[in-house]
């Protein structure tokens, strides 16, 4: 067949493929046999007729197995992706085309590319991946707890991929550090020990964004491509084999062009690896989006019940805290009223800085004793410590200790009052005690310090 004649009757880009099958059934040498016009026009003079496709492009195995199902299999294949190494989203169909030799096969490949990603075309996925994204996405937005949702989502991805693990892991590039979010393990995965998917770490999850390369996703669906994998990363390669993985789909999670962590499936039926790609690639958009909302979301939380200038936790983390323990009011706690002594006397007479400083030191010292949880400024020199999990003789031994810490600090004063309760007790009542001990402490020192008191 005169195979220029039939791409020049075609106006978008288009070629035709060479691909070789292997005495083995695998996929072999691709090469680009014949291209039209507004095809070498795209990719450039580097094109010749007959050439190898990596010689035009960067090698990609999942390009490969797409050519693959479309020249030998006979698949009509269709995927929307980005393509790195070209700084483009290609939009690609591969259709098979007759073949008179059977150790190859022959398929047309058009394309499109997009500058960024376009919403209608990433919708243009099978029936049935369409299904389990609408399924996962509905799922996702259902639950209250956003945990719960994000754990019902890998749910619905599994039982459509048939796969044994599903999991989502966050990289926190601040503290160099893997976040294990979701994780759903089947409990017939007796091949695979709960570890290997528990003890990811930094570094490892660093270089997936390198293996991922100019593609957008990882696949492994046989020993072949896990020995790809062992020559570019053999720790990870290793690890996978040593976990009994068998065959994955990697995906990274993005906001924007940021990849924030991966959305992975193991051990899935091989026979879905195209509507499992699909399906697991456009749900990385949504749940990219929708996790790193939700981090955000409770950062803005956290730093909204941090006091900024000492970095103890604030009035409204203290109210939080009593509620809790309103809640549990059976559980023992302590509470400690603090008051630092002499700050007016340093804002008057040394600067507000001097004052600021003063009270940053006084959450050091209180830090040095007591866990940052339990720490609380609530006025200008007040602060509250309400600790919980330890015992009465713990509790008592911690307030010792800060008051000797005092006594040997020649900046920082405080007046301390405490109070346990072995629970039942009305909390108000708790706080006045220590509110009342604390006045007393303060009285004191300010009968034997008369210079250092409130004008």
């Amino acid at each position: 067949m005169n195979y220029q004649n039939f791409v020049d009757t075609v106006e978008m880009p288009c070629c035709v493929m060479s691909v070789e099958k292997t005495p083995a059934g695998t996929c072999g040498e691709i090469r680009i046999i014949a291209a039209n016009k507004a095809y070498k026009n795209t990719m450039g003079p580097k094109y010749y007729d007959g050439m190898p496709y990596q010689e035009l492009v960067p090698q990609d195995n999942k390009f490969e197995d797409y050519c693959f199902r479309a020249a030998i299999l006979k698949q009509r294949m269709h995927a929307y992706v980005e393509t790195k190494a070209l700084h483009v989203w290609t939009d690609q169909t591969l259709i098979p085309l007759a073949s008179d030799r059977e150790e190859f096969g022959y398929c047309q490949f058009i394309f499109e590319f997009t500058q960024d990603a376009e919403a209608d075309r990433m919708a243009a996925i099978s029936v049935t991946a369409a299904e389990a994204v609408i399924k996962a996405s509905v799922t996702l937005l259902r639950a209250e707890d956003f945990q719960t949702s994000v754990r019902d989502v890998l749910q619905v991805i599994m039982e459509e991929a048939d796969a044994k693990v599903g999991q989502i892991l966050l990289i926190d590039h601040e503290h160099k550090q893997s976040i294990d979010f979701s994780r759903v393990i089947k409990e017939d995965a007796k091949l695979i020990h709960s570890t290997g998917v528990e003890t990811i770490s930094y570094g490892l999850l660093k270089s997936w964004e390198k293996m991922i390369g100019v593609s957008n996703a990882v696949i492994i669906q046989n020993e072949q491509d896990m020995d790809q994998i062992a020559e570019a990363n053999p720790a990870w390669a290793e690890s996978m084999r040593m976990h009994h993985v068998k065959t994955m789909v990697l995906v990274p999670l993005r906001r924007a062009k940021e990849v924030i962590g991966y959305l992975y499936v193991l051990n899935f039926d091989i026979d879905k690896v195209v509507a499992v790609k699909e399906m697991v690639e456009l749900m990385s958009f949504v749940l990219g989006s929708e996790i790193y909302t939700h981090m955000l979301l409770q950062k803005l939380e956290e730093l909204s019940q941090i006091d900024t200038l000492t970095g103890t936790l604030n009035r409204r983390a203290m109210q939080n805290r009593m509620k809790e323990l309103e809640m549990r009011r059976n559980k023992p706690f302590g509470v400690v009223n603090i008051d630092l002594n002499g700050l007016k006397v340093v804002n008057d007479r040394e600067g507000h800085e001097a004052g600021d400083k003063l009270l940053v030191q006084a959450g050091e010292l209180l830090r040095k004793v007591f866990y940052q949880e339990d720490i609380f400024r609530t006025g200008g020199d007040e602060f509250v410590i309400i600790t919980s999990g330890i015992d009465q003789e713990t509790f008592y031994r911690k307030v010792k200790r800060l008051r000797n810490d005092v006594e040997k600090n020649s900046r920082v004063s405080f007046a301390v009052g405490e109070f346990w309760s072995e629970g039942g007790q009305d909390i108000k009542d708790v706080f006045r005690f220590a509110d009342e001990r604390m006045y007393a402490d303060k009285k004191s020192f300010y009968e034997n310090h008369p210079d250092l008191r409130r004008k």
